[in-house]
């Protein structure tokens, strides 16, 4: 199992597969499953042992934090939980579940993950008879629960180092970008030609865009200065051309407002007509 986590050091999926399987196993119970937190609901992650149908109904009914089955209740009370006979408690409700489950769960053992004092998860398993969990067998699950914690803080950290190095490599290339095009002005000083090529080109780059257009906005109408890995169609249509603003353009928009405008998904259609005009 610890093989499989250190191997699966940010694959919480199958850090969580195995921990499952293995409190499952090691307990001698008939299902075992991960509950992650999301606000105030609790989504099923990882299950041993559960029927199919049992899958589909803990997606479609995530447990609520105020729900009076044995994942908010562990929640609630930041401790672990056992049930052993879920038929002889009286505030246990799980609407639905026996029909979905197959055989119902009779003793049920719910431990808390926790981190700096709060409820990431819960770690339920379970026997379809009434046989309470020994105490060993609690001590195993809460350990296992610690593994749990341990993957989701350290899949936490591997994405804010990995956030933080995605955010010193576009300072980079942002800055090699600007550089770049200082050169080319103190190069070719009164040439605005080739400053308009390295700035079209470093921006399209930095941006991960397909192909770059520039141009300048002279009263009504824009003059194409620039094009850069553009489709030979759009370059022999449009290069060194001076065209009308079209008003309902996002051109005239970000002219109009001075802010910066992004089209997510462009109309074809009313493309193909405005570049007929």
């Amino acid at each position: 199992m610890l093989k499989v986590i250190s191997r699966s050091a940010f694959d919480l999926q199958s850090v969580f597969d195995t921990l499952a399987a293995s409190a499952t196993e090691l307990c001698e119970a008939d299902t075992g499953i991960i509950f992650l937190r999301d606000g105030d609901v609790f989504r099923a992650r990882a299950t041993t042992g559960a029927r199919p149908e049992y899958l589909e109904f803990l997606k479609a009914h995530p447990r609520h934090l105020y729900d009076k089955s044995m994942v908010p209740r562990v929640a609630r009370a930041g401790t672990v939980v056992q049930i052993p006979d879920v038929q002889l408690d009286p505030d246990f409700q799980f609407p639905g579940v026996n029909e979905a489950r197959g055989r119902p769960a009779r003793s049920v053992l719910g431990v808390p993950l926790l981190r700096n004092g709060t409820v990431e998860g819960v770690f339920v398993v379970s026997h379809h008879d009434v046989k309470p969990f020994t105490q060993r067998q609690i001590e195993l699950v809460e350990g296992l629960s610690d593994q749990a914690v341990i993957a989701i803080e350290n899949a936490r950290l591997f994405d804010e180092v990995q956030a933080k190095t995605r955010d010193l490599e576009e300072s980079l290339q942002q800055q090699t970008a600007t550089s770049e095009v200082l050169q080319i002005i103190s190069s070719s000083p009164g040439e605005l030609a080739p400053v308009f090529d390295k700035m079209l080109e470093n921006a399209t780059r930095v941006c991960g865009a397909g192909f770059g257009s520039m141009v300048l906005v002279e009263g009504d109408m824009l003059r194409q200065v620039a094009f850069y890995n553009a489709p030979p169609e759009l370059v022999a249509v449009r290069i060194n051309q001076v065209r009308q603003i079209h008003p309902l353009s996002s051109i005239r928009t970000a002219v109009r407002e001075k802010r910066v405008v992004q089209v997510e998904v462009v109309a074809l259609p009313t493309l193909r007509a405005r570049n007929t005009r």
